[in-house]
């Protein structure tokens, strides 16, 4: 009774697999879409693909003096991908770090990025840098020394 069980299992289960394969030699040899010519379709309804020319960057010197483009976030962000080719990592995470400084704190854009990018349209780096006011402290001197010398004596 083991063996009947035994062979009605692997004859089941050659079956399954037979199956298995005809469905999938059946499924890979679908035919593949035609293309507009071969299925008869005028060329006028093929979408039309444009190459677009390649952009040669002729500039040189430095990044930071670029004027960013603000009339549109997609135009800001291939200036800014500008200025990065151009910069050098150090000016370029400054002048990133300045751009989300004023993004939280300026209080006329409000978070707002596409009212910043319009703000500062023509722009270059160093004039955004100059527009958050960081203040670094003199040369030789540590950070406690300059707090030190900018706190104020409140006489009594």
């Amino acid at each position: 009774m083991a063996t009947a069980k035994n062979g009605i299992f692997f004859r089941t289960l050659v079956q399954t697999l037979a199956v298995t394969a005809v469905l999938f030699t059946v499924a890979c040899a679908a035919p593949q879409s035609k293309s507009p010519e071969e299925s008869g379709q005028a060329a006028a309804d093929a979408p039309v693909q444009v190459a677009e020319p390649e952009v040669f960057d002729t500039y040189e010197g430095d990044g930071m003096e670029i004027p960013l483009d603000g009339s549109s976030l997609e135009a800001f962000d291939a200036s800014m991908a500008r200025v990065k080719r151009h910069s050098t990592e150090a000016s370029y995470t400054t002048l990133n770090n300045a751009i989300e400084y004023l993004l939280v704190y300026d209080l006329e854009v409000r978070r707002n990025k596409e009212k910043l990018v319009a703000k500062m349209d023509g722009l270059t780096g160093y004039e955004i840098i100059a527009k958050v006011g960081w203040r670094k402290p003199p040369p030789g001197t540590s950070k406690a020394v300059k707090g030190a010398a900018d706190a104020k004596i409140i006489e009594t």
